[in-house]
């Protein structure tokens, strides 16, 4: 996968970047950039995110283990299948970016 980048200024929903949930093993290597203070998770929906229709804000969104109440710059993997990825930024007026690699994708 050619490496996608969302990012979220202040606190709300970044856009929503849909992995290929049908390659095996599932892995997506995600970096965190921070500038200035936030407080973030990176969340998963299982919701279809490319069904017409789809409302980020109405989707059903979980944060996986380890990706709760990020702080600063980090690397971290997902391995369980998912529709869709967002950044959800709780407190702080910086700004977090991530860069999302998924294996098996170019």
């Amino acid at each position: 996968m050619t490496p996608i980048s969302i990012s979220q200024t202040g606190t709300g929903r970044s856009a929503v970047v849909v992995p290929d949930s049908f390659i095996m093993p599932f892995n997506v290597g995600v970096q965190f950039v921070t500038t200035g203070t936030v407080t973030f998770n990176l969340e998963v929906t299982m919701d279809d995110a490319m069904a017409s229709g789809f409302v980020a804000a109405s989707a059903d969104w979980s944060v996986p283990s380890g990706f709760s109440a990020l702080t600063a710059g980090a690397i971290l993997s997902l391995t369980i299948p998912c529709h869709g990825i967002s950044l959800n930024v709780t407190s702080g007026t910086g700004t977090v970016t991530a860069k999302i690699v998924q294996n098996g994708v170019r």
